[in-house]
Order: C-alpha cells, then sequence, then structure tokens
C-alpha cells in the first residue's frame, strides 16, 4: 500500500470532519461530502498525515464523543483507571472493560480506518459503474487474495516463532505469485 505522505489537511477538510461529528449519527449527506474531500485530497488512511495535521484530524474526529471523553483524550496524566461516560453514560463497554484513555483513542483510530475503508467501497463502487451488480468472479478472488496478503503480512510481524514466520513468508510468495 503506498504511502501517501504528501498529503496535506486543508480547513476545509477539517470543517467537513468537525460538521460530520456533531451529530450522534452523522447524516449521510454529511459522510458523503466528507469521503468526497478525503479522495479530492488523497488521504486514504491515518498514517497519510503526518504530525499536526494528523492530531487535528484526530481532535476534529473526537468531537463526536462526549466532553469528559475529549477531556479525558487530551489529559495527559489520565491513569488507566481514569473512565469517561459515552453518550448513554456507560463507564464500561458491554465486555466490562472500561472506557479509558486508550479505548477512547482506539475509537478515533477504529473511525478512522472506517472512513478509509468507505473510501475503498467507493472506488469499488465506481469502477463497477456505481450499479448496485454483483462483482464477477475474478474481481472477487482479486480482493480475496489482496485481504489475505495483508493479513499474512501483518501476522509476519506479530510472530516471534522463526519457523512459523518462514512459513508465512512461504505462503505470501505463493500469494504474489497467483495473479
Amino acid at each position: 500500500m503506498p504511502n501517501n505522505t504528501n498529503v496535506v489537511l486543508c480547513d476545509r477538510t477539517l470543517h467537513l470532519v468537525r460538521e460530520d461529528s456533531k451529530g450522534h449519527k452523522a447524516s449521510q449527506k454529511r459522510s458523503s461530502t466528507l469521503i468526497d474531500q478525503l479522495i479530492k485530497i488523497g488521504w486514504t488512511r491515518e498514517q497519510d498525515l503526518q504530525g499536526d495535521d494528523r492530531q487535528a484530524l484526530r481532535d476534529a474526529f473526537a468531537l463526536r464523543f462526549t466532553p469528559e471523553a475529549i477531556k479525558l483524550i487530551s489529559n495527559k496524566n489520565a491513569q488507566g483507571h481514569d473512565t469517561a461516560p459515552d453518550h448513554n453514560g456507560c463507564h464500561f463497554t458491554t465486555g466490562g472493560k472500561p472506557k479509558n484513555q486508550a479505548h477512547w483513542k482506539g475509537q478515533i483510530t477504529s473511525g478512522l480506518n472506517k472512513l478509509g475503508q468507505a473510501i475503498e467501497n467507493r472506488k469499488v463502487k465506481q469502477i463497477s459503474g456505481g450499479a448496485n451488480t454483483p462483482r464477477d468472479i475474478f474481481t472477487r478472488v482479486k480482493d480475496e487474495i489482496a485481504k489475505l496478503k495483508t493479513a499474512v503480512k501483518k501476522e509476519i510481524e506479530k510472530v516471534d516463532d522463526f519457523d512459523k514466520q518462514e512459513q508465512l513468508e512461504n505462503t505470501l510468495e505463493l500469494l504474489k505469485a497467483i495473479k
């Protein structure tokens, strides 16, 4: 995946992110406009932005959370037991984990990843002519192989066992050979 380090955040993009973050559930029209703007500036994932631009995007995206959560995210001295409620007043997830600073930062990352997926989906839809038609078998296989390559690359970075790592690298080579 190319690294678009030349992406620069403009005032219009920040404005659209803030507008999209205002409602509890952003309207389809605002989200669509935001995705169009992100495509226009060449943004595909959070890592495309550097330094201040990246932080400004994260700060604007955080506006969709409660004021307490926003305050917790920006607190440099926050402890693991410090929590902030969501819009329903819950300080814990349904699994019982605290909604601490790590949780809220993870929500930002997750939300930005979903925007990236929406951009990819938009590109796929444009390639297919925008119709709601099923993809042909070749496109589906190509997409699945690309997903497998990504998963194998991520797994190679995680695995400490050299034998498993070698097996994964061999698998990656096989996937690359398929065209």
